[in-house]
């Protein structure tokens, strides 16, 4: 008996919970809100709503907290949306409309043309897709949505509708210039908790977001080495890009004019004045990217490996900037800037496409018919990164030192911490964050290009010959002395070539982001630098021509 009752007992328990699951799931309703503006009934409009159930409201009447796993069963809601105009960009959101429950409690799942999006916290602002259709393009999309299992909330109802508008969404109102990716680069947002560097959208959508300077969020790109490209390139949003991979990872600085009077940043269009760090071949830039780290060879070169300056001093090793890497060693100014020049010639390993052949010894490369320009930072583009840092846009103090001979380092507290250690390792950038520059304060101190000196004999700088113009500032700016006298006093600079960032010293010094030094040495274990990329959308424009 008592066995028979146990059975009768347990079977009206697993009923029980089936009828709540099944409740759960036939709940899922929809509602009429006969006010709602139809954005199909209204003419101007571009896109349009179809095969839509019930007039595009959503109502889940006594909801309760669920888990994922039974959220995903839910009755879906299905409907679909055309372009009746040119391409154009769309915003999908929820718009509440009197619910009990705040968007942060509700989870969703959406498909969109039967690829998974996943499972999602709605957002603040209720969007659910971002993104492009084409003119007389369908896109087909599936909806479910639940109370989160975590939610303080446990018991609510929900009263939403679909809207959508052919706008583009600006997640960054910060006007910075968007970044201009040239054929190579990805660009990539940072998942906290893979710990990795994730393909990202361009579009800057709210669940992979790009960039967004208001929140220090700088646009960060990487290029992957040959064998891995294509797969990365074709791959989903959202893809894990592995740091092996990886041979460079590189930052977007846009274009901004600086107030010195009260020292204020404010980003302007390509058009508009700016700082001098954003005219380069006397053309106006709507930014340019800076490499994240300073330049590192991989452990196993043989300048490395030995030590030996024949291995080291020469512009054919292959340049990386990445974390985690041994610094350049034993190498001449000149063989720098010859190395980063050869970035772009053709069939390089980064993926930047050019017929380019041969670099000449003023800069110049033969048949280089590219849309970009790879070359040593000069001190203008070192500069607008101090003061981009030294902004609201960025990290707005003193940054943290790179004390050792690796990328990507922070020394704090006696500690040496690694690029992405959040706080104590992320303070080492421009940002505080990840998204930063990092090695411009400590590390090995860095040539920048400026200077007609450089060219002499006596400045030690390796140059045998006069390289172009565009390709170096003319004397030290005025900011360079404010900054640097605000933050590390007065420096008597010399002829010689003229560095950034400092280094760690025997008597423990750092210098900063803002320090200006000179150096002597023609070859040296305490001096490196990094590259920038200007883009021109005209392409070559004439200007480097085969000699």
């Amino acid at each position: 008996m008592r066995r028979r009752k146990y059975k009768r007992l347990t079977f009206i328990f697993l009923l029980g919970f089936v009828i709540s699951i099944v409740g759960f799931i036939t709940s899922f309703r929809m509602y009429q809100k006969d006010d709602v503006i139809l954005p199909e009934k209204k003419k101007e409009e571009r896109i349009v709503f179809l095969n839509v159930n019930n007039n595009k409201s959503i109502y889940l009447d006594g909801v309760i907290p669920t888990l994922d796993r039974f959220g995903i069963l839910s009755d879906p809601f299905n409907f679909s949306i055309q372009n009746m105009d040119n391409d154009t960009n769309y915003i999908l959101k929820l718009v509440d409309d009197n619910s009990t429950v705040l968007n942060k409690h509700l989870r969703y799942q959406l498909i969109k043309n039967e690829e998974d999006k996943g499972v999602l916290t709605l957002n603040e602002e209720g969007i659910i897709d971002i993104g492009k259709i084409a003119k007389d393009e369908k896109i087909d999309y599936t909806l479910r949505l639940w109370l989160s299992f975590d939610s303080e909330i446990k018991k609510g109802e929900v009263k939403k509708y679909l809207q959508i508008s052919s706008d583009s969404i600006k997640l960054d109102t910060s006007k910075a210039n968007a970044p201009l990716l040239v054929s190579g680069m990805i660009p990539v947002y940072y998942d906290e908790e893979k710990e990795a560097f994730c393909k990202s959208d361009t579009i800057n959508t709210f669940n992979n977001e790009w960039y967004n300077y208001d929140k220090k969020i700088w646009a960060n790109a990487v290029t992957v080495s040959q064998n891995k490209r294509a797969e990365i390139i074709d791959s989903p949003i959202g893809t894990e890009i592995n740091m092996e991979d990886i041979n460079a990872l590189w930052v977007w600085i846009p274009r901004f004019k600086y107030e010195k009077e009260n020292g204020s940043v404010t980003f302007v269009k390509k058009e508009e004045a700016a700082y001098s760090a954003f005219t380069f071949d006397n053309i106006s830039q709507s930014g340019f990217w800076i490499s994240k780290f300073e330049a590192g060879l991989k452990s196993d070169n043989a300048c490395i490996t030995t030590s030996m300056t024949n291995k080291c001093n020469n512009s054919n090793n292959p340049i990386y900037f990445k974390p985690n890497l041994p610094v350049t060693n034993k190498i001449t100014m000149a063989n720098l800037f010859y190395s980063f020049r050869k970035m772009e010639i053709k069939n390089n390993i980064y993926g930047f496409l050019g017929n380019g052949t041969k670099l000449n010894s003023d800069g110049t490369i033969q048949k280089d018919d590219n849309n970009l320009d790879i070359h040593m930072i000069r001190n203008s583009e070192w500069q607008a990164v101090s003061i981009l840092s030294d902004s609201k846009y960025g990290i707005n103090e003193k940054i943290v030192p790179n004390n050792s001979l690796e990328t990507g380092k922070a020394y704090l507290d006696k500690k040496t911490y690694n690029y992405n250690i959040l706080d104590s390792g992320t303070k080492a950038s421009t940002t505080g964050n990840i998204y930063g520059v990092y090695d411009m304060s400590g590390g090995k101190r860095e040539y920048v290009m400026v200077g007609s000196n450089l060219f002499d004999k006596k400045s030690n700088s390796g140059f045998t010959t006069k390289v172009q113009e565009k390709y170096y500032d003319q004397e030290i700016d005025e900011m360079t002395t404010l900054f640097k006298n605000k933050y590390d006093g007065e420096y008597e600079l010399g002829d010689n070539p003229y560095a950034r960032g400092g280094y760690l010293n025997r008597k423990g010094s750092v210098y900063s982001l803002y320090s200006v030094s000179d150096y002597i040495n023609k070859i040296s274990n305490e001096t490196n630098s990094r590259a920038v990329i200007t883009v021109n959308l005209g392409g070559n424009d004439g200007k480097e021509k085969e000699s």
